[in-house]
């Protein structure tokens, strides 16, 4: 595929969501990150970067009727107007470049394609958000090059904390900005002996945001349904909305008005985050 025929503005924020282990919550953390984005008022498109085995289709319940592939082999120059027709719409106004149907659909997309792609997409969109597979692939490399931000995600067992470790330290050899990381402690609240200042001793900083297991979670995933969306109340959902909060430069106080907002009905001071309860 040919390079774009203009150079576009660079104005949106690309934020990379990265785990070198398989598992940890990438996937969810990218959806409901971004419905919390699009929520606060933000345009907002998700890339799956997964292209083998790529998951943001069923978690945002969406079928797969356009994806990067048929963006791949369809030829000709690349702008926003192209962009836009293999692109799907979700309710919320979040808009999601799938990954191939099929993994062996997945050497169509070049990385070359990919950096074009996040180029006219940073022209296009206030934020995108880049869900990537587990590793430093090709295509994670050149995403995390390019990004502006990025959200790093763990899991509270010892596996996890260690690639978490591994990975911070590999983003350290690549000179990312450290001020750019956002840390993700996702299932935060499981009793598994690991206590906040385990956490701390083992990635030398104390995560961002905490997002507490909820059981209503696995049931978002398998019904298509984000859980800022099915449970816009619930702890969980308002530490996605903290996370988009620090993305656009709020207070973590502000992403919860964010939380309350969308729910409509929210009580005054319901929607605190873990990791508030966790600091008084």
């Amino acid at each position: 595929m040919a390079r774009p025929r203009t150079a576009p503005r660079s104005d949106g924020r690309l934020v990379c969501v990265l785990g070198p282990k398989g598992g940890t919550g990438k996937t969810l953390t990218s959806c409901n990150l971004s419905v919390a984005l699009a929520l606060a008022g933000q345009k907002v498109l998700v890339i799956d970067l997964d292209l083998q085995f790529g998951d943001v289709a069923l978690c945002l319940g969406l079928p797969p009727e356009k994806t990067m592939y048929d963006l791949a082999v369809s030829g000709g120059s690349l702008d926003s107007d192209k962009l836009h027709d293999y692109v799907m719409s979700h309710d919320t106004g979040v808009d999601v470049l799938l990954a191939p149907a099929r993994p062996d659909q997945a050497s169509a997309i070049t990385i070359e394609l990919l950096r074009d792609i996040l180029v006219v997409a940073r022209a296009t969109y206030d934020f995108v958000i880049a869900d990537t597979p587990p590793g430093f692939t090709a295509e994670v490399i050149a995403t995390i090059d390019a990004s502006s931000d990025l959200v790093m995600v763990g899991t509270l067992d010892s596996l996890s904390l260690k690639n978490t470790k591994l990975g911070l330290e590999t983003l350290g050899l690549m000179d990312y900005d450290p001020q750019k990381i956002q840390l993700v402690l996702n299932r935060a609240d499981t009793r598994v002996g690991i206590s906040q200042h385990d956490v701390v001793m083992v990635l030398g900083a104390e995560p961002n945001v905490f997002i507490p297991s909820d059981r209503e979670i696995p049931r978002s995933v398998n019904e298509g349904v984000p859980i800022t969306l099915s449970r816009p109340q619930s702890y969980a959902a308002a530490s996605f909305h903290d996370l988009a909060g620090i993305l656009v430069g709020r207070s973590t106080a502000n992403g919860e008005a964010i939380a309350a907002a969308a729910s409509g009905q929210a009580e005054r001071g319901q929607s605190r985050s873990l990791f508030r309860l966790r600091r008084k």
